[in-house]
């Protein structure tokens, strides 16, 4: 039924995603139990460079060039959290204050005569179809009431575990400054754990394949960064309420290909057109025209040599999640991708897709 030689080519694949789904699971079972140590270990090989400058420069100990460059790093991130979650946290309560109170604004008149109109349709065409619509905009409503319920009882049981906080901050701490200060070592032993033939392939995968990096990483959380100040920016500007909120939702979008910021600058213009407020409508578009602009010009400067998804598993990979209601789904796909294009760049895989062949012509005519 398939050829022999093409299951053969594709053998390495198959052997390579099953232990990847392996290393995968077992990561995701064991998540919340090695996260202080995953988080020190990112930390510990992001202050590398700083460290090795601070040896050189100032002929300082790796001991306490560690331990300074940690704490430093460590708060910084504290602080950046808390100020996240204070202003998330500010809006939210503002917003479910207002929707208590009925303090949203009511459509314009063109919309609202526009509904009555429909509503008349409705009414000489199908009155139970009106009873089974309030019907379903009822059951609607409390299931977002339970929702927002469920997100109150959330951030109450994130309070109730203030120890378990302390003490996930604190091995974080910890082992930020010990990877940091023996992460050489570290990886002088796992280099002497491989086999050469392993470390030729993960150094080759290194250097061909630098999106999968820590370039990778640190470029798109430049521009993610630059997409929620933008976003802050221009809703602030025109005025839109919970700017900050809307920023980090629109900071989230811009992950997705194809919609981006799109997908919720969008919504917030038609609904300030509905409203009536067309100037704001009008000032959300023309923001993220440039948002879309600036980002055409930025990416390429900055990941211009990383390793790119392709749309369609981006896109699959959010749709996949987001149909079984599990956000690892798109983790999985993500980093699937990514160590199969580092080990293809390095030759220790094949391609998905044989390459395609020169024409008889060009083969004779080269000849």
């Amino acid at each position: 039924m398939f050829q022999k030689t093409e299951l053969k080519r594709l053998f390495p694949l198959g052997i390579f995603w099953g232990g990847y789904t392996i290393i995968f699971l077992v990561w995701r079972v064991s998540f919340f139990y090695t996260l202080p140590f995953l988080l020190g270990f990112l930390v510990a090989a992001a202050l590398q460079p700083g460290v090795a400058f601070l040896q050189r420069r100032f002929h300082v100990q790796r001991g306490p060039a560690s331990a300074l460059l940690a704490a430093l790093a460590l708060g910084v991130l504290l602080a950046s959290l808390c100020l996240l979650v204070y202003f998330s946290i500010r809006e939210l309560a503002l917003f479910l204050v207002r929707a208590a109170e009925g303090g949203f604004p009511a459509f314009s008149p063109p919309v609202r005569a526009f509904f009555q109109k429909v509503r008349d349709t409705l009414q000489e065409l199908d009155w139970d179809l009106l009873q089974r619509s309030q019907q379903e905009w009822m059951s609607f409503l409390q299931n977002s009431m339970e929702t927002v319920t469920a997100i109150l009882s959330g951030l109450m049981k994130l309070l109730s575990s203030l120890p378990t906080l302390a003490a996930l901050l604190l091995v974080t701490a910890v082992s930020s400054y010990f990877f940091t200060r023996d992460l050489p070592r570290v990886r002088h032993w796992a280099r002497e754990l491989l086999s050469p033939k392993a470390r030729q392939i993960l150094r080759a995968a290194k250097t061909n394949s630098s999106g999968t990096g820590r370039k990778y990483l640190l470029s798109y959380v430049l521009l993610y960064f630059i997409s929620f100040c933008e976003a802050f920016v221009v809703l602030s500007v025109v005025g839109v309420p919970y700017p900050f909120l809307t920023a980090l939702l629109t900071c989230a979008a811009d992950i997705l290909p194809v919609f981006g910021p799109g997908l919720v600058f969008l919504p917030v213009a038609v609904y300030q057109l509905l409203t009536g407020a067309y100037a704001k409508a009008a000032g959300i578009l023309i923001g993220w025209v440039l948002m879309s602009l600036l980002r055409q010009l930025v990416e390429p400067k900055l990941v211009a040599s990383t390793t790119k998804i392709h749309p369609l598993a981006m896109m699959a990979g959010v749709y996949f999640s987001l149909a079984a209601g599990d956000l690892w789904i798109l983790f999985y796909v993500l980093g699937l991708c990514m160590s199969h294009s580092a080990l293809r760049s390095a030759g220790a895989l094949p391609p998905l897709l044989k390459p395609k062949k020169p024409p008889p012509e060009a083969t004779s005519e080269g000849g």
